[in-house]
């Protein structure tokens, strides 16, 4: 199956290996979310069972991960929606190479809206909120149980996370936390006392607003992407604090474009040192 440019794709994610692409097609006046792979190594397709699109009352979230113990690759879809009790969200879950999805998982937060989750550590991250008091945590999803659990998050920006400049990454080969333009890393994973802000992203003039980190590159450059121009990209140099806008040659002009990062993620996740154990009860 090629990648078609009239497809509008509305999630693009990549995991060891594997890029996961989601798109909606109406077909005899019924809209379906249909998904497909891309396995890189191999230059190969496949496809998997379709879902119903979401309606405009509907919010759409999603989330893919690998586990090596059980060798699947997993996409976790997350479908919101305005109830009269208040909001409601419906797991899904597929393992790729099995027949059917695996609907409503059971999930005690309340998780974020975000285009995508951090993948680490073998399990799913999204900033979310607990329902019992209503604070911000992570969210995290274990790729082999498939249950959910938290993650604290530092206190010296708990009272910033509310709004939706703020979002989970992997960085280094940490789980982090990007508040506005300050990145919090988590040096030992699950342990509250082990975050720190490690780098703050300088505004310029060319630079101002949130930012998405996508990866590290050498000489403590960081490969940055605007939030709110998704097309924008830059290296930020932590040492010399300048910008730089990259410059993509031989784009089609007339053709909007996704930006995923792929990396090795076994060298990255030993990067710098980050341990990583498990918080799960």
């Amino acid at each position: 199956m090629p990648l078609e440019y009239s497809k509008k794709f509305t999630s693009v994610l990549y995991c060891r290996g594997v890029l996961f692409f989601s798109y909606v097609e109406v077909k005899d006046q019924v809209a379906e979310h249909n998904f497909f792979v891309y396995y890189i190594h191999a230059a190969s397709f496949d496809s998997f069972p379709s879902r119903p699109a979401m309606t405009n009352e509907s919010r759409l979230a999603f989330g893919f991960g690998f586990h090596p113990g059980t060798n699947d690759y997993k996409v976790v879809r997350i479908v919101e929606q305005n109830q009269p009790t208040g909001l409601e969200q419906h797991i899904e879950v597929f393992t790729l190479g099995r027949p059917m999805w695996m609907i409503n998982r059971k999930n005690p937060f309340l998780l974020r809206m975000q285009p995508y989750a951090a993948s680490f550590n073998e399990r799913l991250h999204w900033l979310g909120q607990d329902k019992k008091d209503g604070s911000t945590i992570i969210v995290s999803f274990n790729l082999e149980s498939e249950n959910f659990h938290h993650i604290p998050i530092p206190d010296n920006c708990k009272s910033r996370l509310d709004g939706k400049d703020c979002h989970v990454v992997v960085l280094g080969g940490c789980l982090c936390l990007v508040d506005y333009n300050d990145i919090w890393s988590m040096k030992i994973y699950g342990i509250k006392e082990s975050w720190i802000k490690e780098y703050t992203v300088m505004h310029f003039e060319r630079l101002i607003g949130p930012i998405r980190p996508l990866c590290l590159l050498p000489n403590h450059n960081i490969l940055i992407e605007l939030q709110y121009l998704p097309q924008s990209l830059y290296v930020y140099s932590v040492d010399s604090m300048e910008i730089y806008k990259v410059r993509i040659h031989d784009l089609p002009p007339c053709h909007s474009y996704r930006v995923v990062s792929v990396v090795d993620d076994t060298l990255d996740s030993i990067s710098n040192g980050c341990k990583q154990e498990s918080p799960d009860a």
